[in-house]
């Protein structure tokens, strides 16, 4: 397969991977149960001992606290905490945070919890509302691309047809 004029067989196998990426885009929205509730997570306070900005999410440890921790960035405010996190000084740091569910990178032993609200100095800085919600958005966005992945394997599917008829 090239890309060029299309044909039968380009069309219905682009239709497909379409048909396909909808439905993992539609079962991630449906499955989509939200963050955990803050009767099921855990409290932490301390001091911010190091961050780490990454692509997907701020990671940071607390003085006096084992294991480290994941500002997750479907959260939102991603520079805004990284900020806040960064310039703390010695301020006292607490997170609400899941330790039922650890994650980390697949080719490395790093475990961390996700953050699910954060305050800084007893100031809240990030809500489980706000974060909540943000997850929601995320999520909805799924929504968006399943009908589009859709809209788009039907259109492929009836090019694929049409031109099976004409040739």
């Amino acid at each position: 397969m090239y890309f060029g004029k299309s044909t039968k067989a380009g069309n219905a196998v682009f239709a497909v991977l379409s048909f396909l990426l909808s439905g993992a885009a539609l079962y991630s929205w449906a499955t989509f149960d939200g963050i955990p509730p803050r009767s099921e997570l855990q409290s932490a306070s301390g001091a911010i001992s190091w961050v780490e900005d990454s692509r997907y999410g701020i990671k940071f440890g607390l003085d006096g606290v084992a294991g480290s921790f994941n500002y997750a960035s479907k959260g939102n405010a991603m520079d805004l905490v990284y900020d806040a996190l960064s310039h703390s000084s010695r301020s006292v740091v607490t997170i609400l945070y899941d330790p039922s569910n650890p994650s980390g990178p697949i080719h490395s032993n790093d475990t961390y919890y996700g953050v699910f609200e954060m305050s800084i100095a007893g100031k809240p800085f990030r809500s489980h509302d706000q974060i909540a919600a943000a997850w929601r958005s995320d999520e909805d966005v799924a929504a968006w691309l399943a009908l589009f992945f859709a809209s788009g394997g039907i259109y492929l599917s009836w090019v694929a047809l049409r031109n099976r008829r004409t040739t």
